[in-house]
This record gives structure tokens, sequence and C-alpha cells, in this order.
């Protein structure tokens, strides 16, 4: 389906063109900032003098946390004035964006949906994650690309094109490893082939800058990669600073008396290091046998239902961030899915049945989505009570609270009720 803002303006060529300029004129605007890709050209520019770019110095004190293969791949553009490269790159994110719109759109029964229904969806789902854009886009940050990525990848594998989605999946977990939280479960589904052809190219983008840097400096620079993204680093246990939101920055705050930037005291327990530690990889592993609740089959079968497809991956989108030690706000992007996934749910119950057993996980669902909305940015709460919100990792805890809505919001339910309409 495409946006149905979109198709009413491509009916009004002047209002189209007025709305692609605009979108245009976004990009440019947010490719003057461009904090993170300022860092990315900066690491190629040092890495095309075969410095070590995973030690100072760095771009305003702005550590690089992604692979050799993608810093060797900016090289070319390092020449160019960042500008251009940066003006690309935003409108390759706008692009991607409204990707992941249309590749969610194939997993849902959209012709049962009134034009009404359509809109609402459409207008509510990209208004709650808005906030979310808004990090990504003044940044130029690469989870955008790696939601596009993730999903691009699953349809591939879904038309049999296993080799293109391996490509696909395997870069995007060489830059950065977010997406490698799919790879047990493309194991579990039986894609097989494609599971086999992403680790190879996982793999041969890891050795691939050798034939460039040398073989030797190129293993250097992995093992000083790895070093910083190593889980077990003392800086992933427990992360104090307001923008982090994971399970990392959300358990030991509450279970310890870790200082904090704001003088509130969270903690309602004072556990020892390694007892929290426990306590933090518990809870992990509880997110993870979880999933198992999501699949309710045996392994090795695919789903005849592309809509439990898409339910499934909605919850290991929303796992991706927090467990995931180091992660800002911009990673909640990968909300995206569930959001467009709960909506739908909800809107078709309202339009067929308005049955009151909704009520409870749309009461949940508006309690947590609160905190997703540009209403709490610092420009309306004020700053105060915005970092407040942060120090409780209150991000953290709402998107915890879509777990719980999916569960109660299974795809066999609203497959019934879309089965006779």
């Amino acid at each position: 389906m495409q946006i149905p803002f979109l198709l009413y303006l491509r009916k009004q060529k002047i209002g189209f063109l007025i709305f692609i300029l605009f979108v245009v004129a976004f990009c440019v605007l947010n490719a003057f900032d461009g904090y993170d890709f300022n860092v990315y050209l900066y690491t190629a520019r040092r890495l095309r003098n075969f410095e070590n770019i995973y030690q100072p110095p760095f771009l305003k004190g702005l550590q690089y946390y992604y692979s050799v293969f993608f810093a060797l791949v900016l090289i070319p553009f390092s020449y160019f004035p960042p500008i251009i490269p940066k003006i690309i790159w935003a409108l390759l994110l706008a692009f991607w964006l409204y990707r992941v719109w249309q590749l969610s759109m194939a997993y849902f029964t959209i012709s049962i949906l009134s034009e009404k229904a359509k809109k609402y969806w459409t207008i509510l789902a990209f208004f709650l994650i808005v906030r979310f854009i808004m990090y990504n886009f003044p940044m130029l940050q690469l989870t955008i690309f790696l939601l596009w990525a993730t999903l691009e990848s699953l349809r591939l594998f879904r038309e049999d094109k296993f080799i293109k989605g391996g490509i696909l999946l395997g870069l995007a977990i060489n830059i950065k490893l977010l997406p490698a939280l799919f790879l047990p479960y493309l194991l579990y589904r039986k894609e097989l082939r494609g599971f086999f052809i992403t680790i190879l190219t996982f793999i041969v983008l890891l050795y691939l800058p050798g034939l460039f840097l040398g073989i030797k400096f190129n293993q250097y620079l992995l093992s000083e990669w790895w070093q910083i993204i190593n889980p077990s680093n003392s800086e992933h246990t427990i992360e104090t600073d307001l923008s982090a939101h994971s399970l990392t920055s959300l358990i030991p705050v509450y279970l310890t008396n870790a200082p904090g930037q704001l003088p509130i005291k969270r903690n309602f327990l004072d556990l020892s290091y390694n007892n929290t530690l426990l306590v933090l990889n518990i809870s992990r592993i509880f997110f993870v046998l979880l999933t198992l609740v999501f699949l309710r089959t045996l392994p090795f079968k695919k789903n005849v239902s592309v809509l439990k497809d898409y339910w499934e991956y909605t919850y290991l989108f929303i796992c991706t961030p927090l467990l995931f030690p180091h992660q800002q706000k911009y990673a909640y992007i990968y909300l995206f899915p569930a959001i467009i996934y709960l909506l739908y749910y909800f809107i078709v119950h309202f339009q067929f049945q308005k049955s009151k057993e909704i009520y409870f996980p749309l009461g949940i669902f508006i309690l947590a989505s609160f905190f997703f909305t540009p209403i709490i940015g610092s420009d309306i709460i004020g700053r105060y009570f915005y970092d407040v919100l942060q120090h409780f990792r209150i991000l953290t805890i709402a998107t915890i609270l879509l777990i719980p809505v999916l569960l109660m919001c299974p795809p066999s339910k609203v497959e019934l009720l879309t089965k006779n309409q």
C-alpha cells in the first residue's frame, strides 16, 4: 500500500512536486549537521592514511564503532566536500524509510480497510516514530539503513532469492552487528541457504579490506574493533549516561547505587557488581527465551501465515536495542514494525468487532507509545523533565511494555476477523 497522502499528492501534480521538494530540503538541511556521518568520513580519511581508526584522535571525541569494510567503502567519498556524500546519504535514508513502510504493507490484508482507516493507520504510525526519525536524520545515522536492509533481506528470502538476501543481510551485519539477532531466527525457520550466504558474506567482508590495506594491518584493525565492541567490556555492563537506553542501562541503575547525572535516587536495591551482572544476564536470557513464545512451532518449520512472520519480526526488532549495549535513542526506530502491526490490529478490531477485550492491550499501548511521541520532547516539556525521563530510563521501560501488548494481540485473532471480509 502506498502512503495515502502520497497517493493524493500524485493526483495533484503541483502538490506532489511541493512534497518532494520539502523532502529534499529536509534532507539537505539535515546534511549540514550530520554529526555521525562526519565521524564516518573522518574515519575514512584516517583509514586511507593507514591509521588505527579505533584509537584517538577522534572527531569531537566521538568514537567509530563500525566495521573496517564500511570505512573502506567511504574512502572514495572522503575526497569530496563532505556536504555531497551527506546529502546523498540523507536522501537514501528518506527512501529507505519509505521502503520500510512499503515492505511492511506486503504482510497485511490492506483491501479490508476503509480509506479512512488507511489514513488513520498511516498518520498514527508515522506520528509515533517521528521523534525517532528526528534523532536519525540530524545525525545521518545508520539505523534506518539497518532496519530497511533486514526487512528487504527477509522479503528476498521469502521469494527464494537467498543469494541477494544473504549478501544484503551479511553486509548489514558486517557494518553493525545489530541485525545479527535475526541469524538464529533464520536457522529456526529453516532458511538455511539464506543463513549460510549471510554468514559467508559477513566473513568475506571482514577480510576483504586486507586486499587493499594489507592482511596484517586489516587483522590488526579487526582485533582493535573487537576490543571496543566486546559485550563483556566493563563500560557495556553498567551504563549511567543519560543518553543510554537498553537493558544494560536500565537494570543496573535500579539495582545498584550507580551514579547518575541527576541527583535523584533510582535504585531500590544495592546489589554487588557480580550480582547485578547476574540479574542482567538472566534478564537477557529471559528475552531470548521469550522468542519461543512468539515462534510457537517446532524448529525448521516455516509459517503459513505471512502476518505471523511479521509479528515475529516485530519482537526481534524490539529486542535488538534492548539486548545490545551502548544503544542511543535513534536505535528505537526499530520499533516502527511493531507500531505498524499493533495499529493494524487495533484498527481491524474496531472496524469489525469492537470487543471489550481490546481495551486492556490498547490502554497499555497508548501508555507506552505516549513516551515515543514528540509530545515529550525537550522543547515541549522542558530540558529538566526530559532529562528526568531519561534518568529513569522511561523509553526502555515503555519499549518493554510493547512486548505483552504484542502477546495479547496475536495474528491469529486478527486473521480470524479478516477471513470473511
